[in-house]
C-alpha cells in the first residue's frame, strides 16, 4: 500500500536534499506565499543560465539585494509546498549542471 505520510515526507526531504546539494543551495526556507533560496557563498554555478531562468518566470522569481532567489507562489498547504519546491529546485539543479547542456 501507500507509504505513512511521515515516510512519504522523508522522502521527500531527502530528494530535496539532494537537488540543493546539486544546485549548490545553502538555505531554502518556503512557506505558504513561496519560498526564498539562498546559494552558497552567493553564487550559482551557471549565472547566465540562471538569470535566463528568472527572466523566463518574471513576477514569480526575482533576485533580492541580499542574493538570495525569492519564489512568489501561493502554495498553501505542506503537500503542495512540497511538490513546488521540488520542482523549482529541479530545475535549479539542472541548471547549475555543467555536465547537462540543455538540448
Amino acid at each position: 500500500g501507500p507509504l505513512p505520510e511521515e515516510v512519504e515526507n522523508l522522502l521527500q526531504v531527502i530528494s530535496i536534499k539532494r537537488l540543493c546539494k546539486k544546485a549548490g543551495i545553502d538555505k531554502v526556507d518556503a512557506g505558504p506565499k513561496g519560498g526564498v533560496i539562498q546559494f552558497r557563498n552567493n553564487v550559482f554555478a551557471q549565472p547566465e543560465k540562471l538569470i535566463g531562468y528568472i527572466s523566463q518566470n518574471r513576477g514569480v522569481l526575482h533576485v533580492r539585494h541580499d542574493q538570495k532567489l525569492v519564489a512568489m507562489r501561493p502554495w498553501g498547504q505542506t503537500v503542495k509546498r512540497i511538490s513546488g519546491l521540488t520542482k523549482l529546485l529541479g530545475d535549479l539543479a539542472k541548471l547549475a549542471d555543467k555536465e547537462v547542456e540543455a538540448a
